[in-house]
């Protein structure tokens, strides 16, 4: 396993650390840089957790549903933890007295399996991860595969004309930086090819509704153009 930074937060931090098969323990064995808290949060370093927050948080309910829940409504209401991912590990027989709602990601049923943690952990990494390369940008739930000429979303594929993918595309290249509209009909098209800027205006709009929620991810920026947001 990568070196994940994780919180682990639970009833006795002191004695995670110490007993095998707990989540601690797990990480740890796994490979993974580990801290923890308990339900009410204490025993964290708060201020390094704001300079270098964690990939992810499990909070090892167990049977205590209650705590647990409080424990993830504390994290969302604000601090350094609230736009962590969050994984719930709870006893099977609990799992009915799980409220969805109350903002967590996903859940792993206790007694763990060492591989299905570190998967689930792995995987909520890599929803949460930004990042880009020659062949992949990655921007949230939104996967654009420059190599292989496919957009997925939350890995649902994303049909796209030439055109749209290719504005798509220089736009995620270009994060953070606005671009006239005669600016992406050149850049993103070519001189070459035939349409007014208002064109543009009418595949970004034809992007954005493909891409639904993300399709929020492409800003207007008024009398002026467009960019990704970085």
């Amino acid at each position: 396993m990568s070196p994940v930074r994780t919180v682990v937060i639970c009833a006795d931090p002191e004695r995670a650390s110490r007993e095998p098969g707990s989540v601690f323990t797990m990480l740890v064995d796994l490979g993974g840089r580990v801290s923890a808290g308990r339900f009410d949060l204490g025993g964290l370093n708060l201020e390094e957790l704001t300079l270098h927050p964690p990939a992810c948080i499990v909070v090892e309910a167990g049977d205590d549903i209650q705590r647990a829940s409080k424990t993830i409504q504390k994290i969302r209401d604000g601090g350094p933890l609230l736009e962590v991912p969050i994984l719930v590990a709870l006893n099977v027989a609990r799992l009915p007295a799980l409220d969805f709602s109350i903002g967590f990601d996903d859940f792993v049923l206790m007694p763990i399996v060492p591989a299905e943690l570190y998967e689930r952990l792995r995987q909520l990494d890599w929803k949460a991860a930004t990042f880009g390369s020659d062949e992949v940008i990655k921007i949230d739930d939104l996967l654009i595969d420059i190599a292989g000429y496919e957009v997925k979303i939350s890995g649902r594929r994303v049909e796209l004309t030439h055109q749209e993918f290719e504005l798509l595309r220089y736009l995620a290249q270009h994060r953070g930086r606005v671009f006239t509209r005669q600016a992406l009909l050149e850049r993103a098209w070519g001189y070459q090819y035939a349409g007014g800027t208002r064109t543009v205006d009418i595949h970004v709009r034809r992007v954005r509704s493909k891409l639904g929620t993300a399709g929020e991810l492409i800003e207007t920026v008024r009398n002026v153009g467009y960019k990704m947001r970085g």
